[in-house]
């Protein structure tokens, strides 16, 4: 094709302001679906770039064809055993297919597939026009953008996230004919709310960032972001180059998607608030407010804040004396809450705990404080002896800021209070840090414990959580998981790991399980199954994010998915065996072994060794014994790659065996010595990994 038959779209829905959170999964939507239509569509383009902002979505697409390419097709119809009859007319089958595919059964022709001769016909299809294709493809994907939310307004009839307000659809100059939740396609798109709220004409990709920026919006995210930022830093500069704010990409991300022009102010508050904890001053700024909080050289929280707006007004200062006015008030709060909250002692609230029902089925909060002590306690003997002291204090602590009334105002502060309350009253710091701790980790590749008894008391308090969920039948389904279930069972593996603790857990739920009582609603076996499950599925991901295949995984997971640290070690062994040579030949022997243990049935794996009188048996025999006591140290270490290297020697004895020795022996006590040989053999692999499982060869 020529330049000219290839043109550019721009599309833009305006809307009212869409909330921030929204953005990241609405545009990886956009750019995946896009995507797969156009490919699908037969639609080459040169780029494709999504732009999202508080009041809009845009997509560009450049270097897109005027029309589809013509495509000839082959379809497959009825298999020619069924075409035909035994005079070789054609069957209704024939019929029928010719009549769907418009032409007539002379058209037919036969086709050779793996599973034989078929009937099938060749169809030539015209290509449509670009903007066809396109104007369809526009109205599905914005009728399916992933809102977690919809409204309706007017009399009604539409629904979209938020109110839309107009439509830019234009493909090579044209407007593309289409209309969106009563919005018409047209050339027109509108700037700034307050600063430029006129229209202004788009006609394509190439000019549209800039059309905007004009009109005070900055369409671009990384644009605003890097605006965002730059403001910031220019504020506190001008006013003092020792203030600093402290990195948090989260709420620049998100102050980015709620502003089209940022522009930043320096406010400034009482210093009598520099009282109150760093973590209460920031929260109720950036929570409440989007507001930056501000450090001085030493890190310490200075009298500042930095507000980011999306107007440059004619008087600043006035718009800083606001922000100043609302974070006073917000200051005021939190302040009084503090103060109430010192004049009774943390450790004096445990019984206030007793009246906050953690679920109506488990039981109070109270309850559950006393359930995960006992399991933290039994944790911290195996993990950290010498600290049950410090577990045993934390865990009478860690819950009872939920009754404080900084918590009741700023919930995200729960432990971060705790351990504020804590130090102030005088408790030990590694007490004070487990309390914080034990709350961690807040989100998936979030901050881990530091410390052994933040650790213990974060993994038994997530795993009562879990257990007692699955014992009264609260268990997730889809994307439904209102006790954050699979966060705190990731956070439980991610601990272990980083802990290095070798050891199942197993265990740990029979203990959770059996402190519910009379709560569990279900059987225990059939949780604890579940249970297990659960991890294994979490553990599974974790596993594939470090590159493992699908199948190793599987093969592991089958075996030692109750144990983390072992099945992670393991499987990376086994994908590290996977690439060098020979393990097509050892996977298969193992499979053998499988195979022959299957079909004679599993026996002990004592071997009568008397009745083994072949050489190659003695061989095969000598290197298990062998193998098995060197497998001790291995797995104490956790070295399963030197394990795996050792278990690499079996397979020239186990192949001579199966050369030189008939297992299904006249004999039933020498077949059975053999099978029974190979059943301890089998044992040796699958101290690794189920080796039949790997197909990924």
């Amino acid at each position: 094709m020529s330049s000219s038959e290839f043109a550019d779209l721009i599309l833009e829905l305006g809307v009212e302001e869409i909330p921030a959170s929204y953005f990241g999964p609405a545009v990886a939507y956009i750019q995946e679906r896009v995507a797969r239509e156009l490919k699908a569509a037969g639609l080459s383009y040169d780029a494709l770039k999504v732009w999202a902002g508080p009041r809009r979505l845009a997509l560009g697409l450049w270097g897109l064809p005027l029309r589809q390419p013509d495509v000839e097709e082959e379809i497959t119809g009825p298999p020619l055993s069924a075409a035909f009859d035994a005079n070789g007319l054609p069957t209704k089958a024939a019929v029928g297919f010719a009549k769907g595919q418009g032409v007539p059964v002379g058209d037919l022709f036969t086709q050779t597939t793996p599973k034989g001769p078929y009937l099938a016909v060749r169809k030539s299809r015209k290509g449509r026009p670009g903007a066809e294709v396109l104007a369809e493809l526009a109205i599905a994907l914005l009728a399916n953008l992933p809102f977690p939310k919809v409204m309706r307004w007017g009399e009604g009839v539409h629904q979209f996230v938020r109110p839309v307000h107009w439509l830019l659809a234009v493909f090579g100059g044209e407007i593309l004919p289409l209309s969106f939740a009563g919005a018409k396609a047209g050339k027109v798109s509108y700037g700034h709310r307050f600063l430029h709220s006129g229209p202004v004409v788009v006609t394509s990709p190439d000019e549209y960032v800039e059309r905007l920026a004009e009109t005070h919006v900055l369409a671009d995210f990384e644009d605003r972001r890097a605006t965002v930022k730059k403001e910031i830093l220019r504020v506190t500069e001008e006013a003092n180059s020792d203030l600093k704010v402290a990195a948090d990409e989260e709420l620049i991300d998100e102050v980015a998607n709620l502003l089209e022009e940022p522009c930043a102010v320096l406010g400034r508050f009482d210093s009598q608030f520099l009282e109150l904890p760093l973590a209460v001053c920031a929260t109720a700024m950036k929570e409440h407010q989007r507001y930056f909080p501000i450090t001085d050289g030493q890190g310490r929280q200075a009298p500042y804040f930095v507000a980011v707006n999306n107007t440059r007004a004619k008087n600043m200062e006035t718009v800083t004396k606001g922000h100043e006015r609302v974070l006073r008030a917000r200051l005021e709060d939190a302040r009084f809450y503090w103060l109430e909250d010192r004049k009774i002692k943390l450790s004096d609230r445990g019984e206030a705990l007793k009246d906050v029902v953690f679920h109506q089925l488990l039981g109070s909060s109270w309850d559950k404080v006393q359930r995960f002590k006992t399991l933290a306690l039994s944790l911290a003997a195996k993990t950290a002896p010498g600290q049950e002291e410090i577990v045993a204090r934390a865990a009478d602590l860690c819950k009872n800021d939920l009754v404080s009334g900084v918590v009741g105002e700023f919930p995200s502060l729960q432990g971060v209070m705790g351990r504020e309350y804590a130090l102030a009253d005088g408790e030990k710091p590694e007490v004070a840090e487990a309390v914080r701790e034990h709350y961690l980790p807040l989100r998936s590749g979030g901050e881990l414990p530091s410390g052994l008894a933040g650790a213990a008391l974060s993994v038994a308090d997530k795993l009562d959580t879990i257990v007692g969920c699955f014992a009264v039948g609260l268990l997730p389904t889809g994307a439904a998981d209102p006790f954050a279930l699979r966060r705190q069972a990731l956070g439980i593996i991610m601990i272990m790991i980083d802990r290095g603790w070798n050891w199942s857990l197993e265990p740990l739920i029979d203990r959770a399980l059996a402190g519910l009582g009379q709560k569990a609603k279900r059987p225990a076996k059939e949780v604890k199954n579940d249970v297990l499950e659960f991890f294994k599925a979490r553990l599974k991901s974790h596993i594939l994010a470090q590159g493992v295949s699908a199948d190793g995984a599987e093969a592991v997971l089958g075996l030692h998915g109750a144990d983390p640290l072992a099945a992670l070690g393991r499987a990376t062994a086994l994908e590290a065996l996977k690439k060098r040579e020979g393990f097509r030949d050892l996977a298969q022997t193992f499979k053998r072994v499988v195979n022959i243990i299957r079909k004679f049935g599993p026996r002990e794996t004592l071997v009568k060794t008397e009745l083994l009188g072949h050489e190659a048996e003695k061989a095969l025999l000598a290197a298990v014994e062998t193998l098995e006591e060197q497998s001790k140290a291995h797995l104490a270490q956790g070295d399963y790659a030197g394990l795996l290297d050792r278990i690499i020697t079996l397979r020239k004895p186990v192949d001579a065996f199966f050369e030189q020795v008939l297992v299904d022996d006249p004999d039933p006590e020498i077949k059975n010595a053999r099978v029974a040989l190979l059943n301890r053999t089998s044992r040796l692999f699958e101290l690794v990994a189920d080796f039949s499982r790997v197909s990924s060869m």
